[in-house]
């Protein structure tokens, strides 16, 4: 059986028992919702991104590079719990609520290469990493993860290696970043 996506109205709130499947939501373009989890850490004093390259076989930019975990909500399902499943089915990782940190709901439209309309409300979460991580890959998801330093994201997020979420997305990721890290380079507690 299909999972059902969320379906919301234009104002970002959920529609009480409204979802439907991919197919239908991707050919329609309706209005949904995805949570977003941005994992970053301080190594050897610099501030790194970890992205993850999507398998070759997604409908939807394959072989680009993307958000660390992220998904659709399911019908039901609130924004945040949609990040805590989906950071622990891709990569593998278990996170608390409180350890994520909401940094904006972005109003997404866009049409990918294989014509599913991506018309949605996005939750941006933020996560810091204070030590090394082992990540085991939901493969049928994801290709590989790698973390890169926050000047080479900043330069080549607008590249065509990378999904294109547009300059105002990205800029509000590398701004919450950026702001959550002190001058000296380590973490704002």
């Amino acid at each position: 059986m299909d999972e059902l996506w969320q379906l919301y109205d234009e104002q970002g709130r959920a529609l009480a028992g409204k979802g439907n499947v991919k197919a239908d939501v991707f050919g329609q373009g309706l209005l949904h919702g995805a949570a977003h989890v941005w994992i970053w850490r301080v190594q050897d004093g610099a501030v790194e991104v970890l992205l993850q390259k999507r398998a070759a076989h997604k409908p939807t930019w394959p072989n680009c590079y993307d958000i660390s975990a992220a998904g659709h909500i399911d019908l039901g399902e609130e924004p945040i719990t949609a990040a805590l499943r989906e950071a622990k089915e891709e990569i593998s990782l278990a996170v608390a609520e409180p350890q994520l940190k909401l940094i904006a709901v972005h109003r997404a439209y866009l049409i990918a290469p294989n014509k599913a309309i991506e018309n949605e409300f996005q939750w941006l979460y933020t996560l810091q990493l204070a030590e090394d991580t082992n990540f085991t890959l939901q493969t049928s998801e994801v290709d590989s993860l790698v973390w890169v330093p926050i000047g080479q994201f900043k330069t080549y997020y607008n590249s065509d290696q990378y999904v294109p979420h547009g300059k105002l997305y990205y800029e509000t990721v590398i701004s919450a970043i950026e702001s959550a890290v002190s001058p000296s380079g380590n973490p704002k507690q």
